[in-house]
């Protein structure tokens, strides 16, 4: 059944080979209370949104985002994106899914400045990262 249907409530889906068919509702409450993780599918069967599944961005899902972000999404930085590494925006440890929707490229450099407790940062509208030297006394107050 594609996404389409699934979400429309148009397809059937067959259970088995004894052709018994389920409606694309009872296809998803089946899925639902059975813990199963959904999967997006590129053109080539090629997986794109893992959930949950893995925390590593697989090469797969490296190329859609080179593809998307174009180098590293970093405000002024342009390094190319073969030169970055994925980065999960609502980090892996706190739920955030192995998703394009959720991660962005950044260079090492930026990649280590978003994770570094002297910086903050906001995504921009064009969903670029602006960083942010936090104020030294913020940092004392947390220490």
């Amino acid at each position: 059944m594609n996404v389409e249907d699934l979400r429309n409530d148009l397809g059937t889906a067959a259970l088995g080979f004894d052709g018994d068919k389920i409606t694309a509702a009872e296809a998803r409450r089946m899925a639902c209370n059975a813990d199963l993780i959904p999967v997006v599918l590129g053109t080539d069967s090629e997986i794109f949104d893992f959930g949950r599944t893995t925390r590593l961005a697989p090469p797969v899902q490296h190329r859609a985002l080179r593809l998307r972000d174009k180098c590293c999404q970093a405000e002024d930085c342009d390094a190319p994106a073969a030169w970055t590494e994925a980065h999960h925006l609502k980090p892996w440890s706190q739920g955030g899914l192995t998703n394009l929707a959720n991660m962005v490229l950044l260079c090492s450099s930026d990649h280590r400045r978003i994770h570094d407790p002297n910086y903050d940062y906001e995504r921009l509208p064009d969903g670029r990262i602006r960083f942010t030297r936090r104020d030294q006394d913020v940092l004392d107050v947390r220490a």
